[in-house]
């Protein structure tokens, strides 16, 4: 594990508790605070203007600090609204990128990670929605909507806390480590005060435990594994049973809790004899892949997005995966919810 990686490791368990970590740190969480609010007031009081797109905004984010499973749950947001007709566009912070200055606009399953950022590159590859990143993510949609006319509703990645972009429609994502101990970065997890739960349109919580009908939430489920190298794709069963046969099998993760990738994969039969957990965002070097002993390796899909190509290495392969609703009516669900704020479709 990296030094990075066993950072991230060991303040995420610190945030979990009430600790010395955090009541040394909570007069920087309170400074924090005050600022963070004092921001976000300047917006609401209208001191600062907002940049008002001319099509609805849907922000999707969170108060805990990563890994709460943004990246996939913006994938299926975008797949729900395609399939209402709207034709959705992405903004986001591109975080990871080379070349912050500028903005960058594509479309297509091949952008360069390193000038998009892996997540809204996997983002663009997994929904063929135009995507656009700048830290200002005002200009992003500027130039999103410059390029690609027929955007008629932005998905907001990551943006909650981005006050500089006015919004439609909030959803706050979270997970099984709920608020964590409550307080501020960097005594606790907290982008924002607990109140911002209440504030928002609609909370979507990811756990592994489903609780099918009861509320709106998700879990990710891994619906294949692809072979890079060959193009294969086998459902889970249908891996184990191959990846078995074949010997030792380790898995590499650079994302938010690369626990739960491991996990993830535990749950569909796989029993790994090594886990690399890397800090997230962390590029993955192939010939570091290339060196491991395993006779076959497991990274995610955001991992995918950041080797180069092509990947000969037949041993490498790509765990991919989609979000489970708990509710059967996820689509009637969030059309209600968007017309009850004011977003409705032309065609619906």
């Amino acid at each position: 594990m990296s030094i990075r990686a066993h950072f991230q490791s060991w303040i995420s368990r610190q945030w979990q508790k009430k600790g010395i970590w955090a009541w040394v740190t909570s007069p920087l969480a309170l400074a924090y605070g005050l600022i963070a609010s004092k921001r976000r007031e300047a917006y609401l009081s209208g001191k600062q203007k907002p940049y008002r797109a001319p099509v609805p905004v849907l922000v999707i984010g969170n108060i805990y600090v990563g890994g709460t499973g943004k990246t996939p749950l913006a994938c299926a947001i975008a797949e729900l609204l395609q399939r209402q007709g709207w034709h959705p566009g992405l903004v986001s912070r591109g975080y990871g990128r080379l070349n912050d200055a500028t903005v960058a606009t594509g479309q297509g399953p091949d952008l360069d990670w390193q000038e998009f950022g892996d997540e809204p590159a996997l983002i663009a590859h997994k929904t063929g929605m135009p995507v656009s990143v700048h830290q200002n993510r005002a200009q992003a949609a500027e130039l999103l909507l410059a390029r690609f006319a027929q955007t008629d509703i932005i998905v907001s990645d990551d943006g909650l806390q981005h006050y500089g972009l006015a919004r439609d429609f909030e959803i706050l994502v979270q997970d099984d480590r709920g608020t964590g101990n409550g307080f501020l970065l960097p005594a606790g997890p907290l982008r924002e005060s607990l109140e911002r739960l209440n504030e928002v349109d609609l909370v979507l919580t990811r756990s592994t435990h489903i609780r099918i009908g009861l509320e709106p939430g998700f879990s990710l489920q891994i619906d294949q594994f692809w072979q890079p190298a060959t193009g294969l794709k086998l459902d889970p069963a249908q891996f184990v049973t191959q990846a078995k046969s074949q010997g030792s099998i380790a898995a590499a993760a650079g994302i938010g809790v690369p626990q739960r990738f491991f996990m993830s994969l535990l749950e569909v039969g796989i029993t790994l004899q090594d886990c690399y957990p890397l800090a997230d965002h962390a590029a993955i070097d192939l010939h570091w892949l290339n060196s491991l002993s395993a006779k076959t390796i497991l990274i995610t899909e955001k991992d995918a997005i950041k080797l180069d190509k092509p990947i000969a290495d037949h041993r490498i392969w790509v765990a991919q995966t989609s979000v489970n609703w708990w509710r059967d009516d996820i689509d009637a669900f969030l059309t209600q919810r968007l017309a009850a704020a004011g977003i409705k479709h032309s065609e619906s």
